[in-house]
């Protein structure tokens, strides 16, 4: 079994209106490493700790530009986990 690609979002809640309302802000990507047995998590920026805990939360790609959500959730690209400078496909 292939592992998908996921995106890294950070989640912040906070208040508007007397109401808690939750924000995620996408901060990278978690993809699946050469044999499939875990992810290499590459992150553009790091949340801001809330009460002393950094709060990530790792989920499918939201399609984009038409692209099928089908396709981008069964078929990730292929990553080599031993080069972290190759191109990142966001």
């Amino acid at each position: 079994m292939t592992l998908p690609r996921l995106d890294a979002v950070a989640v912040r809640e906070y208040e508007s209106g007397g109401q808690t309302r939750t924000s995620f802000t996408r901060i990278g990507v978690a993809l699946p490493t050469k044999r499939g047995d875990g992810y290499t998590l590459l992150l553009e920026a790091i949340p801001a700790p809330t009460e002393g805990q950094f709060r990530v939360l790792l989920m499918p790609p939201k399609p984009r530009d038409g692209q099928a959500a089908q396709q981008s959730r069964n078929e990730p690209p292929p990553h080599d986990d031993g080069d972290l400078n190759d191109s990142i496909p966001f």
